[in-house]
């Protein structure tokens, strides 16, 4: 069996070089047979190659040099080298995996041949419970919000619903907490991600966003749709995040603005692949949306007001990729105005 891991990384330096963390993590390894991917953004000043270096004893790296693009187009690049592999596995330089995390990941995908995907545990957390406040879930439920987008979704935790937003089953993740389940069906995760890679096909993120939120929902509809495979998060192959600034978690209150607008643009994503949505529902949605806001005032709320009329100005103007990343970047330079 052949495997890859793959880490994206850019201006690590900003972090004291967190992925030596990583890297020595995966040195520890109990399972020895694997290749590291570093796909390395250079930036002025960042040494993280040196750091890589001080493990070319230790582990089978190679390294990737992205001259352009953002996190999509890092993650694309290890798609595509992805095809040569049995397996893939996907971390964040900031993120320290167990000793067993591949042995237990590829134990997984031997033991399950239609699950694609596969997430293990991350802060040890194996229950990924939601809450809502209870108003607006009511409301979402008269509208249809909890309709998944195809038939194989409905007994996943988390699932993409119709309009193309991803939507909470809360009634069957109480069922899964109160028995002995080791497994459940619901989207990955990046930093603990893991796929049977031989059936990535052509596969590629169209480069819409700049953090990337997105891949793991875009990939498990690629693996259902032409493979009939699943997703799942299973009971181990834990890591632990370290407790720093990133692309998807931040403190800093714009970053965290612009998280949530990304997270609004999935419908949008979606339709880049040929796949369609309730385009109408999305906008009662969107109203709903409004109108909440007028109560609850807050940046989370603004942002997805803002990300949900981004993603419909996109679909009904069949906006390239590359127009919505630049209405991204200029809403992140009018954030401070905006909030």
């Amino acid at each position: 069996m052949r495997v890859l891991v793959g880490v994206p990384t850019f201006n690590n330096s900003r972090f004291g070089y967190t992925i030596r963390q990583t890297l020595e993590a995966l040195a520890n390894q109990s399972f020895r047979d694997f290749r590291v991917m570093i796909v390395y953004k250079p930036s002025p000043g960042d040494r993280t190659l040196d750091v890589v270096d001080e493990f070319r004893d230790k582990l089978d790296i190679e390294v990737k040099i992205q001259n352009e693009g953002f996190f999509e187009e890092a993650m694309n690049m290890i798609f595509e080298a992805s095809r040569d592999y049995d397996i893939t596995l996907t971390t964040d330089d900031d993120a320290i995996p167990t000793t067993s995390w591949i042995q237990e990941h590829t134990n997984m995908h031997k033991q399950h041949e239609k699950i694609g995907i596969f997430r293990g545990m991350i802060n040890n957390v194996f229950i990924d419970e939601r809450h809502l406040h209870i108003i607006l879930h009511i409301t979402m439920h008269i509208i249809g919000y909890y309709k998944p987008l195809l038939p194989e979704l409905r007994n996943y935790v988390i699932f993409i619903n119709d309009s193309g937003l991803l939507a909470y089953n809360s009634g069957l993740i109480k069922a899964i907490a109160k028995s002995n389940a080791t497994m459940y069906y619901n989207v990955a995760r990046g930093v603990n991600m893991s796929f049977k890679s031989r059936f990535i096909d052509d596969f590629k993120l169209p480069g819409a966003t700049i953090r990337g939120l997105h891949n793991e929902q875009l990939l498990l509809l690629h693996y259902l749709n032409n493979h009939k495979f699943h997703t799942a998060w299973f009971k181990g192959g834990d890591v632990v995040h370290i407790d720093r600034e990133s692309i998807s978690r931040s403190k800093n209150l714009k970053s965290r603005f612009m998280i949530d607008v990304e997270t609004m643009l999935l419908p949008y994503m979606i339709t880049q692949y040929g796949v369609k949505i309730n385009l109408n529902k999305l906008k009662r949605y969107h109203e709903l949306i409004k109108i909440y806001s007028r109560f609850r005032k807050t940046i989370v709320i603004r942002a997805y007001e803002s990300g949900l009329r981004l993603a419909i100005e996109a679909i009904e103007n069949n906006y390239e990729p590359r127009e919505v990343r630049n209405k991204l970047i200029e809403l992140n330079k009018e954030v401070n105005i905006i909030i």
